[in-house]
């Protein structure tokens, strides 16, 4: 006869790993989905001439990590160095008008502290970060819950800081979620690049040509 506790302990093994191969599959599915809008992006890399192209460009980059990590608030900061200040150049969200070209110290909050430390941030619970600081949420009318923050480097120079607030699932963010946000500030921190030289090179025409 079969112990009845080894057939319970079966079954929830079982469902252990029916629950496990689910996550699995889900992000899988997820990571797939970030892979293949990144690809689609990077096709179309060489398009854009203008400072709105390249912003309708950032704002599809900064959607994809949202829906990757299944999140409706983010945005992009990037450095000012010349005021050495954080400023949110592209932002999806409630609040979109209001924190769009808003400034912050460049090592200021957790946002500040990725920059400077050139690490990422995954916090579960800001009001346990001593990190934090409340002043934009006050600023705009936000509650922020829950955030992750990456860097975005391109040759070891940090250009800014990508960051996404508050988990819509009842679960908060985990590494998974902050791992599909690194592959999405990659690809952010290569377009920046390409801008800022497309931009010089723009510039040093205009000199040649005012020298001619």
């Amino acid at each position: 006869m079969v112990d009845p506790q080894l057939l319970r302990n079966l079954k929830e093994e079982s469902a252990d790993l029916k629950r496990e191969n689910s996550n699995l599959k889900e992000e899988n599915s997820r990571l797939w989905n970030v892979i293949h809008a990144l690809n689609e992006l990077q096709c179309n890399l060489q398009i854009f001439s203008t400072s709105s192209d390249l912003l309708e460009m950032v704002m599809n980059i900064l959607t994809i990590a949202l829906e990757a990590v299944e999140s409706e608030n983010g945005s992009i900061l990037l450095l000012d160095e010349e005021s050495d200040e954080l400023v949110f150049v592209a932002v999806v969200g409630v609040r979109q008008e209001e924190l769009t070209d808003y400034r912050i110290p460049a090592g200021a909050g957790i946002a500040g502290w990725v920059k400077t430390h050139k690490k990422s941030a995954l916090v579960p619970d800001v009001k346990k970060d001593d990190r934090w600081i409340s002043v934009v949420d006050q600023s705009i009318g936000f509650h922020t819950r829950s955030l992750m923050a990456v860097p975005l480097i391109l040759e070891d120079r940090v250009m800014g800081v990508m960051e996404v607030v508050n988990s819509m699932p009842e679960d908060h963010f985990n590494e998974t979620d902050l791992s599909l946000l690194l592959l999405v500030a990659r690809l952010a921190s290569f377009v920046f690049g390409c801008a800022e030289e497309a931009l010089n090179k723009s510039d040093n025409t205009v000199n040649e040509n005012n020298l001619n």
